[in-house]
């Protein structure tokens, strides 16, 4: 390719995505990759992405093939430069690299993307054939799918897609039908998922207010729970579902990414914190109501229409911060930051029956 030349007017046969590390972050990107799919429809699409996010995108129609980052305590930064150069016999086209550190930008550059596209960040305009300028306000506050459709401004696109393609199973994966029975649901039956965790406590709601509003949602709203989790968060999820009337309350086992969308898409509606597993309920459509402190919906809010979101916060005017707890701010005596304390059972039980009530 001639760099020279503007990079939307060339013939463009392969794209490298290097894909953020979070799950909500990669399906943020999403709608930013339908949009490039659209533009260019036989072009050949890969991502690099860390596990469990390869999960989701080998079942994503937009996406024709995902590398996986070696990841973990065994695979530390020359395991991961070495898997970089190895994708130099792609011979790719294009790369775009999401997140903005420079060690992502690095391994991309190691790939041997003729074009590099990024944000300057990080002193990476070394790096990058066509880096695009951004600025501290912007990369607080920007909402992430405006932020990520913006590196790949000098490909011309259009706008990003307003929605999210289906995921597609896969030929090993059990059924949602399955899943559901072995938790002593039947396919027809109503019911809700929770998702109380997220990847710092700090972030999470009280457990103990998660278990309140269960039981609220039970005992006045007649609904079922599903609780939805990782493996570690399983002694979290059973506290909940033991905290009061337990049999209305189910915990879902493990599944991949793929099969745990199908049950979301199941589901009256999801709540949880500011976190993946919400915006996985968002790119399937179910109704979400998202439990915001450090974290602002104006950044990472839901992708989807208004009227099937809910977003509870207390607007803290330090929000969104760096989430340096509790370097510059104080916690509360139960040690959560005052944004997340300050949000009760009775904040979010309104906000559960407004969006039942649009819905």
């Amino acid at each position: 390719m001639d760099i020279s030349r503007p990079l939307h007017s060339q013939d463009i046969q392969s794209f490298l995505l290097w894909m953020p590390n979070w799950i909500g972050d990669v399906v943020l990107t999403l709608p930013v990759i339908q949009s490039l799919r659209r533009a260019y429809p036989v072009a050949r699409i890969f991502v690099v992405v860390k596990s469990p996010s390869d999960e989701l995108l080998l079942g994503h129609p937009a996406v024709d093939t995902v590398l996986t980052l070696p990841s973990g305590p065994e695979n530390g930064f020359w395991q991961k430069a070495k898997f970089a150069r190895s994708l130099k016999k792609y011979n790719f086209d294009v790369g775009v690299v999401f997140p903005n550190s420079f060690g992502s930008a690095f391994l991309l550059f190691l790939a041997g993307a003729k074009c590099r596209l990024g944000y300057n960040t990080d002193a990476r305009d070394i790096l990058l054939t066509h880096p695009v300028t951004t600025t501290t306000h912007l990369k607080k506050a920007q909402y992430r799918v405006e932020y990520y459709f913006k590196i790949l401004s000098d490909l011309k696109l259009d706008t990003p897609d307003c929605g999210f393609d289906a995921i597609q199973a896969q030929e090993e994966d059990v059924t949602t039908r399955e899943v559901l029975l072995d938790m002593g649901l039947n396919e027809d039956e109503e019911f809700i998922t929770l998702h109380p965790g997220t990847s710092k406590p700090e972030r999470s709601w009280h457990a103990e207010r998660f278990s309140i509003l269960c039981q609220k949602l039970i005992k006045e709203d007649g609904m079922r729970v599903v609780l939805l989790g990782t493996e570690n968060e399983l002694e979290l999820l059973n506290r909940i579902r033991n905290f009061g009337q337990s049999e209305a309350i189910k915990v879902i086992p493990q599944v991949n990414l793929r099969v745990l969308t199908g049950i979301l898409k199941k589901s009256q509606m999801f709540i949880g914190n500011d976190s993946g597993m919400m915006h996985l309920a968002s790119m399937v459509g179910v109704p979400v109501l998202g439990i915001f402190g450090p974290g602002s919906p104006n950044t990472t809010g839901p992708y989807m229409p208004p009227e099937k979101q809910e977003t509870v916060t207390r607007n803290f005017s330090c929000s969104p911060c760096r989430q340096r707890f509790f370097k510059e701010c104080k916690p509360s005596p139960l040690y959560k930051p005052y944004c997340l304390e300050d949000i009760t059972v009775k904040d979010v039980h309104e906000g559960v029956r407004r969006l039942l009530k649009r819905t």
